[in-house]
């Protein structure tokens, strides 16, 4: 099936990228990209996920794509009209503005005089317009709850500890580790928000964290939320766990500041890039959050796919590495 992602515009790259991660996850492909807009094709089992979305707003079933207004009235004079009610939504994401409104209705009388029955307000099928670079349209088969995002704030949990990622950016990052069955790790767990976002997704988890009272406090959040308190006491240097064993890891290094030692730090990255690699199936994954730039030390043992800056205040840019294990 040929589908349109419309995509958060908070931080569009990640959101792009979880949206192709999910096309190649269900043997597909992107066939093409547009602002907030990715449009590609998969197998029809893709239809079973849409709760996973993070940074993915709305999924349609792909019509078609054009360049101007008169092009897109005349499609909509031949189009397949779905059965049942439905009507026509209109969305500008782009530079190029339309009055929203007026269009909707205008599409929407289009239908009508070839026989479709209207509904603005209980409709069975809603027909999606947008505009951004180009002109998208497809019906409407998925929009993610975003209000669930703003319920499992960090400091909404029994737990809470500053400096803990939003619930939304630390499930997209889950989905471009690119499990569509299987463990996720997280080595340095925290307070647990990736692992609250991987246990809702229905995904196994392991927690690792290196002390007990966060770790506890961990295992209350994800009791919380009805989630096995899979967390155990451990060090991101030597985690005890099987060669081999897990088939994606997420996780959010410390933010280390200058005070710290140069070779702290390098002690720190480079046996937890070792051990990622020891425990992380072939070809799968490693998906990580840092303040600092670790190139040298990732490609001892990874391919870099992604690497993405995100500046969240003036003394602090996070990086966000995507890595595939190639041996």
């Amino acid at each position: 099936m040929r589908l349109i992602f419309y995509l958060s515009g908070e931080f569009e790259e990640l959101a792009r990228i979880e949206a192709e991660t999910f096309l190649n996850v269900f043997d597909g492909h992107t066939e093409s990209t547009d602002n907030q807009i990715v449009v590609g094709e998969c197998s029809e089992e893709i239809s079973g996920y849409f709760n996973r979305f993070g940074l993915i707003h709305e999924v349609s079933e792909h019509l078609f794509s054009c360049t101007s207004l008169e092009e897109l009235k005349g499609r909509f004079e031949s189009i397949k009209i779905p059965d049942g009610k439905i009507c026509v939504r209109v969305r500008n994401i782009g530079k190029r503005k339309v009055d929203s409104l007026r269009l909707e209705r205008e599409l929407g009388a289009v239908l009508w005089r070839r026989g479709a029955k209207i509904s603005v307000s209980k409709p069975d099928h809603v027909i999606k317009v947008y505009f951004s670079g180009r002109i998208h349209t497809g019906v409407l088969l998925h929009e993610t709850d975003r209000k669930q995002f703003l319920l499992r704030r960090p400091d909404l949990k029994p737990f809470f500890r500053p400096g803990a990622i939003l619930p939304r950016i630390a499930r997209s990052l889950v989905n471009i580790a690119g499990i569509k069955e299987g463990v996720v790790l997280d080595p340095m767990c925290g307070t647990g928000t990736i692992l609250v976002e991987a246990g809702l997704m229905g995904l196994e988890f392991i927690g690792i964290e290196a002390y007990r009272v966060i770790a506890e406090g961990c295992g209350v959040n994800l009791q919380y939320y009805g989630i096995p308190k899979n967390v155990i006491i451990g060090d991101v240097k030597s985690m005890g766990l099987r060669e081999e064993s897990v088939d994606g890891i997420v996780t959010d290094f410390p933010y280390l500041q200058s005070t710290k030692s140069l070779g702290e730090i390098h002690e720190l990255y480079s046996s937890a890039f070792a051990e990622f690699e020891r425990v992380l199936k072939g070809n799968s994954r490693a998906v990580f959050l840092t303040n600092l730039d670790v190139d040298a030390l990732v490609k001892k043992h990874f391919e870099i796919e992604y690497k993405l800056y995100q500046r969240l205040h003036k003394s602090l840019t996070r990086r966000v590495y995507v890595c595939r294990k190639i041996r």
